[in-house]
């Protein structure tokens, strides 16, 4: 994909699509990415993310069974997820089918009722999936770390929400959320797939105004009080648990999405512990020792900030061995620059991945919507690529310098409760 590529039209209602054709691919994939996600929750935490769950409950056009039965029929997926700062609703389907996919997407989207006997259910339904991830250390241990991070920030709180707060929804504050952010100036319709473009601008011209609940504008904009500021104190904590493992995390809150220092950093990142056996902590720790057999590094740009964290599992008795062999990594990547060879190496694999990734048309869809409604454009492929290629193994050693504070990271440790 090449910075010119994909095409982004609006149309005459202020509903903006983007485009990118992909020849000879047999499948379409679209579907809408909205500038909102638990960022945006304000006084319901896990709103966005229950909202999400209740646009599969029917329309003013379709009932539940209408909704869930309209693609699979067809052997399509129609699907939806919330993050932290956007949510997708999308679908893939055979490119003759593309219209019966546009219809549903714009439907749900637009045209949902919200039914009070569905939000009852559905909320036994969210509040199963809290304790499903309650009972998964990898997952709680990433989001009490982040909680207590991000303290009363509004990147703080857990996208599903708590039993507690996901019982507080109510219709109505789902109606007011929609009405808030599922605005056309706060969201993109995105194709990938082998369709005329005016084709898809036509079926979209023609849904957007078939579905239009009186409530969207294309001038419209609201406060966005998720900005705020917080002020960071790093922490130490050791929580007993019911698990028969140990789970070590440690990080600390850093670069936003708009940092010149970036793409070193998530360089740097899959250096360390990115998803290849040969990352530097997986040869020093789980190779070398046979501590662990899950240990990785992560890097998340937001907005306004970033979080870099560090996270193993292990038996108790390795645990603070495997975290000062963590830190004895990081100190290696502050104090000692690359090789050549072993730069081109660390850019090569990192290339590779990202070119493998873009490779997944719907990864493609998300990534183009994502980009469109953040930043206004979505950086290609290549575009990437080049900001990859021309790092320096000094810029890797300043960027090391100006995050790995060791002084300044938390660590939380979950622990057996012998």
């Amino acid at each position: 994909m090449s910075s010119s590529e994909y095409r982004l039209h609006t149309l005459s209602n202020g509903l903006r699509v983007a485009y990118l054709k992909t020849p000879s691919a047999l499948l379409a994939h679209c579907g809408f990415v909205i500038h909102a996600g638990s960022r945006n929750d304000g006084k319901n935490p896990g709103i966005a993310h229950c909202l999400e769950h209740m646009l599969f409950k029917g329309t003013n056009s379709r009932k539940t069974i209408h909704v869930l039965n309209h693609l699979e029929v067809v052997g399509g997926e129609l699907n939806a997820f919330t993050t932290k700062e956007i949510t997708s609703i999308y679908a893939t389907v055979q490119k003759k089918h593309f219209k019966r996919a546009a219809d549903i997407l714009f439907d749900i989207t637009f045209n949902s009722n919200f039914p009070e006997n569905e939000l009852i259910k559905e909320k036994k339904v969210i509040k199963d999936e809290i304790n499903m991830y309650l009972d998964t250390p990898e997952e709680n241990i990433y989001d009490e770390f982040q909680e207590k991070i991000y303290n009363s920030h509004p990147l703080a709180h857990n996208i599903l929400g708590t039993s507690e707060s996901v019982d507080q929804i109510t219709r109505q504050d789902i109606v007011e959320f929609v009405n808030t952010h599922y605005q056309y100036n706060n969201l993109v319709f995105v194709v990938v797939g082998n369709i005329p473009f005016e084709k898809v601008l036509q079926i979209a011209e023609n849904l957007s105004f078939k579905y239009n609940n009186n409530n969207l504008t294309d001038s419209q904009s609201f406060p966005d009080h998720s900005n705020q500021i917080f002020e960071y104190v790093p922490f130490r904590d050791v929580k007993k648990s019911d698990f028969g493992q140990s789970y070590g995390i440690i990080g600390l809150p850093t670069l936003n999405e708009s940092h010149s220092h970036k793409f070193p950093l998530l360089l740097l990142n899959n250096l360390l512990g990115g998803p290849g056996m040969n990352s530097r902590l997986s040869l020093a720790i789980r190779e070398k020792y046979g501590y662990t057999y899950h240990i990785e590094s992560g890097y998340q740009a937001f907005r306004d900030s970033g979080l870099f964290h560090c996270y193993l599992s292990c038996e108790e008795k390795y645990l603070k061995r495997s975290i000062d062999l963590i830190e004895k990594e990081l100190t290696k990547l502050k104090t000692t620059k690359l090789g050549r060879v072993q730069l081109s190496q660390a850019k090569n694999q990192f290339i590779g991945q990202l070119t493998i990734a873009n490779e997944s048309k719907s990864g493609l869809m998300l990534h183009l919507g994502k980009g469109i409604v953040k930043s206004g454009k979505a950086n290609s492929i290549k575009e990437t690529i080049e900001h990859i290629s021309k790092i320096t193994a000094e810029n890797l050693l300043e960027t090391a310098n100006l995050v790995f504070d060791l002084e300044s990271f938390s660590h939380l440790y979950y622990v057996p409760d012998k």
